[in-house]
């Protein structure tokens, strides 16, 4: 083992490894736990399981060593040049940080500085780094409150959030929600305060108004929330990691209200969201909730189809929710919940993996577009793809491809690609630094340091230039706003959003410096890479200071090697750590019990032995084609030519020299490669009213970059006669009855509380699989947000003995507007010909929305708040479609 130096400030005493460590007078060899020396050597393990460390005085401050370079000070682009200047030594300077560049609502108005006595602090030889880091950590006080206020809450007053306070989203959003806390704990904000960060959690738990089953809060959104959308989930992503550096009492609290909230959600989950048939949970996508933004425009208003989506990222929430379930059900005892969540986990892997890789890409697909579509996309996005590395979703393989093959630009990975014309920058054509630092996180875990150097230069040089962690920027330019006419964007953006304060965080101790708390311990193994040494040149040894764990305090310092290859690229390679002048466990661990107040790990670095990963940057961006899509084309209509489907095809005035075309039937690819010249496809597989009732998609593609549109709203063939297929009931005929409401020009009106029922008869004219769709009204809040999308539970019982032939959740988002009508999502029935069938629609403890929780309870921005509960709907007519000729 190598002896070793450190530069240090206010070291009491420094102890080199290989010197004697006794501190017994007598001089025989016996140490404090009473084990011999003689046996078991400084840093073994002791017979009761426990470790001989030798006595430590960790340093006070860890400094860099290494002559600081000028152009360390400062970040240059075209937008402008941050520079950074210290005064001060140690762990004790203060920065100052101004930027040229312009700046969102011009805040700040000047420089900033801030201080780093009293915080962690990082020691590199640019102060540039140093102080952007000293920037996250201002910026999260910054964020840190004692309550919380937003428009739709209490009529904007302020609410507290429990004692220790609160984290609020950012300079513009002063509130708390639920994905935004979740992924910023889970980066950051739990080394911040755990305290804080627990309690900005546990506000996002709810029981119903009437004090039971109490659950994850999704919050307002798309068509009325839940289950429209359902990643609510992902809080089990924050609850995982903060509950790592919560202790005692506090622990214990929080893990139980943990494990009863997730309990309580998976089984509502899985009754009105999972699909047994694939394997995966329906809902919209985790975080890329602005519909027009990532969804094709025909979603809009008929967001039931966002409802019926499967999303990646969405899917990856609810598999933490079930590790998480598993791991504190068997921490507390519960063996049986916790061997069923690992089951249910083991299989959602699998069917996430079976469903989203696509291997032609070596990617993942970010969603499934809807039921009647079950073919996933061909289009991407970043946090899905992180999650589902970090999550084991992949094979290794896969995920070191996906990783490798996600397309980048020069300032950043974009969110999602391809981007879609004529759409507002928001989430499209834009870089979140939330999800970038996902991106580190899964770059370091598959080992590829291009990935992991180029979303550290974005996180860096977004928050330099802009004196702030931002919720977004462009992603061609980086800039906070690009004028673009209609399409300028980022159209809402905010200084220090708080996930973007915790990735910058999470980046510096997590992913660089590598410490994570684990069960029992901290693992320290940092991932440093060669292009990464530009940004502190001359370094020799860099040093992250006073890290919490646990209420005990960790500096970790990289001693790195001389290279006169830097240029050549690849990660360096961990020679030696030592903890505490001593090895620590297999992999960097270190047992709780070894900690002391004050410790010190250094890792000890090599030359890279592998050659540099890959990575796809898009250079030149002149052309549109190669980071847009073709607009979403349309199937104009479905026609018979003897006998056989035609698929007649619109393309959305694309340039049909620019595109091939594809169509898919049935979730299946039957063709691809189309001129798009020829707006027509014949399939020869089909015979007419004899053929099933097949569903048909295309989708287009730019030959010259090969990025795909968006799928065209899915088409059915019900066969040449509509009546033979479609069986319909009107709500005021003599087939339906309904119980509750009012009867008004043929449809129901103030129908859907708790109480009241709706049913109608029919006699099956085939036997075989059907879909029970309803046609309804629902004007109780916008497209964009609320808390009412109507739930019905629909079940088909045969007649006259009323044995269920098919039951579930039936989802009616909101519309808008009472006069808008839509369709429903689908619930399945196998019947049999010249059978009679009642199809009834009622309320269940399921069939519920967030208006039944008691967190609702003051919303003052909809309906479903301060007035009560609301599960109203308006029916107007019941389908009855056949799948089979």
């Amino acid at each position: 083992m190598k002896r070793f130096m450190l530069s240090v400030v206010g070291a009491a005493s420094i102890v080199a490894l290989g010197m004697a460590c006794s501190s017994d007078p007598s001089g025989s060899g016996a140490n404090n736990d009473g084990a011999s020396s003689g046996v078991v050597p400084p840093g073994g393990k002791l017979p009761d399981g426990g470790f001989n460390d030798p006595p430590f005085t960790a340093p006070e401050c860890v400094v860099a060593e290494g002559e600081i370079a000028e152009e360390a000070k400062t970040l240059a682009d075209e937008s402008g040049q941050a520079t950074a200047t210290a005064e001060g030594a140690g762990c004790k300077r203060t920065f100052t940080v101004d930027s040229t560049a312009p700046r969102k609502d011009n805040v700040p108005e000047g420089a900033r500085t801030f201080a780093e006595e009293g915080r962690p602090s990082l020691q590199t030889t640019s102060p540039l780094f140093d102080a952007l880091y000293q920037l996250a950590l201002e910026e999260a006080q910054e964020c840190s409150v004692s309550a919380i206020k937003d428009y739709a809450f209490n009529d904007g007053a302020e609410t507290a959030c429990g004692e220790g306070g609160c984290f609020e989203t950012g300079r513009k959003w002063n509130y708390v929600w639920t994905r935004d806390t979740a992924y910023a704990v889970d980066l950051g904000l739990a080394w911040v305060d755990p305290i804080r960060a627990r309690n900005s959690l546990a506000f996002k738990l709810s029981k119903r108004r009437d004090g039971t089953d109490m659950q994850i809060v999704q919050d307002t959104g798309t068509g009325g929330s839940y289950p429209v959308s359902t990643d609510r989930s992902v809080w089990s992503i924050g609850a995982r990691e903060v509950l790592q550096h919560l202790t005692g009492d506090a622990r214990t609290k929080f893990r139980d209200d943990a494990l009863e909230a997730a309990k309580n959600t998976i089984a509502h989950d899985r009754a009105t969201v999972f699909d047994e048939s694939d394997g995966l949970y329906r809902g919209e996508q985790s975080f890329l909730d602005w519909r027009e933004q990532t969804y094709p425009g025909w979603a809009n208003p008929d967001l039931v189809h966002i409802g019926m989506s499967k999303a990646l990222g969405t899917n990856v929430g609810h598999l933490s929710l079930l590790d998480l379930a598993a791991e504190l059900a068997e921490e507390t005892g519960d063996a049986e919940a916790a061997t069923t969540m690992q089951d249910r986990a083991k299989a959602l892997r699998a069917a996430i993996r079976t469903r989203f890789w696509l291997p032609e890409d070596k990617q993942l697909s970010t969603y499934i577009t809807t039921q009647l579509d079950p073919s996933p996309v061909r289009r991407f996005d970043l946090l899905g793809t992180s999650l589902a590395v970090l999550f084991d979703a992949t094979s290794p393989d896969e995920a070191k491809q996906a990783i490798a093959s996600y397309p980048t630009l020069s300032k950043g990975p974009p969110v999602v690609f391809p981007q879609q014309k004529e759409t507002p920058i928001y989430h499209n054509r834009a870089i979140w630094p939330f999800v970038t630092a996902y991106w580190v996180k899964a770059a370091k875990k598959v080992g590829n340091e291009r990935a992991f150097e180029e979303g550290i230069k974005s996180l860096v040089r977004g928050a330099a230039l802009n004196l702030s962690n931002m919720e977004n920027l462009e992603v061609v330019t980086g800039t906070h706003w690009v004028e673009d006419g209609a399409y300028s964007g980022p159209v809402v953006n905010s200084q220090r959003q708080v996930w973007s304060v915790a990735g910058y965080i999470g980046m510096v101790n997590g992913s660089l410096f590598g410490v994570s708390l684990e069960k029992g311990g901290v693992r320290v193994q940092p991932f440093l890479t060669r292009g990464l040494r530009a940004m502190f040149p001359n370094a020799k040894k860099i040093a992250l200071n006073d890290v919490v764990v646990r209420g005990k305090k960790l500096s970790v310092v990289l001693n790195l090697p001389d290279d006169a290859q830097v240029s050549a690229g690849g990660a360096y390679v961990i020679e030696d750590i030592r903890f505490n002048s001593v090895p620590p466990e297999e992999g960097g661990f270190i047992a709780d019990s070894r900690l002391k107040e004050r410790n010190l790990v250094e890792v000890d670095f090599a030359l890279p032995t592998a050659p540099p990963a890959a990575l796809k940057v898009i250079g030149d961006v002149s052309d549109y084609r190669s980071i847009y899509a073709p607009r979403t084309p349309s199937i104009a209509s479905l026609t018979l030519d003897g006998g056989k489907v035609v698929v007649n095809a619109d393309f959305a005035n694309e340039v049909p020299a620019e595109i091939t075309w594809s169509v898919y039937r049935d979730g299946a690819r039957v063709a691809t490669g189309l001129g798009a010249f020829t707006k027509t496809w014949k399939d020869q597989d089909t015979n007419g009213d004899a053929t099933p009732s097949h569903c048909y998609t295309i989708e287009t593609r730019f030959g010259s970059s090969g990025n795909l549109s968006q799928h065209a709203k899915p088409a059915c063939f019900w066969s040449s006669n509509p009546q033979n297929r479609i069986t319909s009931k009107y709500v005021g005929t003599r087939d339906v009855t309904v119980t509750g409401g009012t009867v008004v020009d043929g449809h129901t009106t103030d129908w859907g509380d708790a109480e009241d029922e709706l049913a109608a008869t029919f006699t099956a004219t085939r036997s075989g699989a059907h879909l029970v769709q309803a046609v309804y009204a629902n004007g109780a809040g916008p497209i964009s947000t609320g808390i009412t999308c109507a739930v019905k539970r629909v079940t088909v019982e045969e007649q006259p003995g009323g044995g269920v032939v098919g039951s579930g959740y039936m989802m009616m988002p909101q519309r808008g507007d009472w006069a808008s009508w839509g369709e429903s999502s689908f619930v399945r029935a196998n019947l049999t010909t010249g059978k009679t069938y009642k199809v009834r629609f009622s309320h269940d403890a399921k069939s519920t929305n967030m208006s039944a929780f008691e967190h609702f309870a003051v919303y003052t921005g909809g309906t479903g708040g301060k007035a009560g509960v609301f599960f109203k709907v308006d029916l107007r007519e019941i389908k009855l479609l056949s799948l089979v000729p």
